[in-house]
């Protein structure tokens, strides 16, 4: 009895998973069968397969979204951005893991703090403050914003990491010479890698993504990124949804092909804080 009961809740189980798996995956097919639709077809049949193949809407979304360009901007602006987010919040993740007094649990709680707050609370302020010191339409104005927006999810999973790492690795260290900088990026900083590939693919992919900020803080039509140049196919009166579609899959695979490549480190990464610390 307790053998077929286990094998009723196996196949329950999976039959779960499979439905699960379904609707995750089915907006992906569709919005990737639209993109290579005509528009009649299209209109005509929104949720079939193609009765025309074609892929001009592809080479027109390429040309009036400036792919290369927009790539170029988002590119910029994400790598330099969790680049320097990387060494800063892992600098206070070490400390703050390491030094456990009220100072620094409280610092810690304000880093927390920091992922409660919704951002829409402080764009108007914050646009008021880069509009004074003239930073609107400006790369480092971005960057800036980003480095505060990412501190607090970075500091939150890197601190738990940290705790992982032994205390004895950084005694011997001390004991043979090494002061706090060296000891932090000769010892601890490789040790961090899975967290540190986690936090830097998943900032990342919040920036690839990101619409309001670049919308809001860039005004430069050469500056702007791929998601703003994507939402010129969409008017208040006219929507062209085959430049959409296409737009959409062009925007979306070069971070698949990143996530497939960096998977196993994001789990890692993900798991070994939330466990350890």
């Amino acid at each position: 009895m307790n053998v077929v009961i286990g094998k009723l809740s196996s196949y329950l189980l999976k039959a779960v998973l499979w439905i699960i798996s379904i609707l995750y995956i089915y907006p992906i097919l569709l919005v990737l069968i639209s993109s290579i639709k005509t528009k009649r077809d299209l209109a005509t049949n929104p949720f079939g397969l193609p009765k025309e193949f074609t892929l001009d809407y592809f080479q027109a979304a390429y040309q009036t979204m400036h792919y290369f360009r927009s790539i170029l901007n988002t590119s910029f602006i994400g790598l330099v951005s969790v680049g320097i987010s990387v060494i800063i919040t892992s600098m206070a993740a070490y400390v703050i893991a390491r030094r456990n007094n009220k100072f620094y649990n409280a610092m810690y709680l304000l880093f927390l703090a920091g992922m409660i707050i919704p951002f829409q609370m402080t764009m108007i302020p914050l646009y008021k403050v880069m509009l004074s010191l003239q930073l609107i339409s400006t790369y480092q104005g971005v960057i800036f914003i980003y480095l505060a927006s990412l501190a607090p999810f970075s500091v939150f999973l890197l601190s738990g990491f940290v705790k992982s790492v032994p205390r004895e690795l950084e005694e011997a260290a001390l004991i043979d010479g090494c002061g706090i900088y060296k000891t932090f990026f000769m010892i601890v900083f490789p040790l961090l890698k899975p967290a540190i590939t986690t936090v830097s693919v998943l900032n990342l992919f919040h920036i690839w993504n990101d619409f309001l900020m670049p919308m809001l803080y860039i005004q430069d039509s050469k500056k702007i990124t791929i998601t703003v140049q994507l939402a010129s196919f969409q008017g208040r009166y006219f929507n062209d949804w085959s430049l959409i579609f296409a737009g959409v899959c062009m925007i979306v695979f070069p971070m698949l092909i990143i996530y497939l490549l960096a998977q196993r480190f994001i789990i890692d990464g993900i798991t070994a804080g939330a466990v350890k610390g």
